[in-house]
């Protein structure tokens, strides 16, 4: 007699920028999971995820008392998710959110999404002058590493990672997966410029940020290189796209602008949806990105999608998501930063060459139906 196979994805956390993506492509390509049935076991502001022409393979179980906070969170996932899988039958479950149960009689596949808390820089700048944040990103830290190695599997985006794992916490190689998630098929070049709200700006000469406002993005940076270097192009703007996630750190980077009497070229839009950022990457002189912690960058994968230049810090898994498609500087270094600025819009040679690049490294990347094809095939090995 067949065994009937259940497939669990843990959807106990809050996903946001890149894992919101990875989720909701997860639950698109569900049909790619050859399982018998799923569940998946949510908190209720999760549920707006899950559509409703789901076929009756797929249950939900919503859990109101995993969202109050982190350590109900981890009440829950870690003691009474792995009764729910026992009851439920479940054959494997998958966890996109970093963590997963330490204990369980269940097999479990887990997803590294983040390395912020296994760096200390990260940790210093974005837990300052917070106890509690320390706390939480050292909990986290313990959890991630502590579930992982009690996985049957972990998914890796970036060697990068992996290797830091492997190198400085002991953990085995060969139960490991890296898979370079990130490619959209929708973050394509659009030259045409068809945005009404911001037709204007689009048509304007500009360099391009796009990132969530955390102190630890290093924004700041840009805008002291952009002062620099707007003595010399008058006319260049600068454009800043990315929800506000502190409050404060918006303030000092308003300030700073303030402070250099940019006013005038420089744009902070907030979060943009998919339709806007495709034309805001499309028509840049160039994408900046200046964050020095990343695991994978999406952002560099959907811009690189649309053909446009890079410049990049060279740290963590920055050269490994862009390769040769992009220019590298020192994520601190005012100097560097506007060296390279200076340098791609002066030749536009230059230019061209890293449009060109940036579409050819997009395309040697899988996209997301693949990576969940690539996936499943894991998850059915672990059977």
């Amino acid at each position: 007699m067949k065994t009937k196979k259940t497939l669990a994805i843990n959807l106990l956390y809050n996903p946001s920028g890149g894992s919101l993506e990875q989720i909701k492509k997860i639950l698109e390509n569900l049909e790619e999971y050859k399982f018998d049935s799923y569940i998946i076991y949510t908190i209720p502001s999760n549920l707006n995820l899950i559509n409703d022409s789901f076929s009756n393979k797929v249950r939900t179980r919503s859990f109101k008392f995993a969202q109050y906070n982190l350590i109900t969170r981890t009440i829950f996932e870690q003691l009474f998710l792995p009764f729910y899988l026992f009851i439920d039958d479940v054959t494997i479950l998958f966890c996109p959110g970093n963590i997963a149960p330490i204990f369980s009689l269940t097999k479990k596949a887990q997803w590294i999404g983040t390395i912020g808390p296994f760096e200390k820089e990260f940790v210093k700048i974005y837990s300052q002058y917070s106890l509690w944040k320390r706390f939480v990103l050292f909990f986290n830290k313990v959890l991630m590493l502590s579930s992982a190695k009690t996985s049957d599997h972990v998914f890796f985006e970036s060697f990068y990672t992996r290797d830091m794992f492997v190198r400085k916490y002991n953990f085995h190689k060969q139960k490991a997966s890296v898979l370079q998630i990130g490619r959209d098929d929708y973050f394509k070049p659009e030259k045409i410029i068809k945005n009404k709200e911001y037709s204007s700006l689009l048509a304007k000469k500009y360099i391009l940020s796009v990132s969530h406002l955390y102190p630890y993005k290093n924004i700041e940076t840009l805008i002291h290189s952009f002062k620099e270097i707007s003595l010399n192009h008058k006319s260049l703007n600068l454009v800043l796209a990315g929800s506000t996630q502190n409050q404060e750190y918006l303030d000092n980077l308003n300030k700073l602008v303030d402070d250099y009497n940019l006013q005038d070229n420089v744009f902070f839009l907030g979060n943009l949806d998919r339709f806007q950022l495709r034309q805001f990457y499309s028509n840049c002189y160039a994408l900046i990105f200046t964050s020095p912690f990343e695991n994978f960058a999406y952002t560099l994968v959907e811009a690189m999608s649309c053909g446009a230049p890079i410049i990049s810090t060279n740290t963590t898994a920055m050269p490994e998501t862009c390769s040769d498609a992009a220019i590298y500087f020192e994520p601190y270094s005012v100097d560097d930063l506007s060296q390279k600025v200076n340098l791609v819009l002066v030749k536009q040679n230059l230019r061209e060459k890293l449009s060109n690049k940036s579409m050819k490294r997009s395309n040697e990347l899988e996209t997301y139906k693949t990576i969940n094809i690539k996936t499943n095939t894991i998850l059915q090995s672990l059977l």
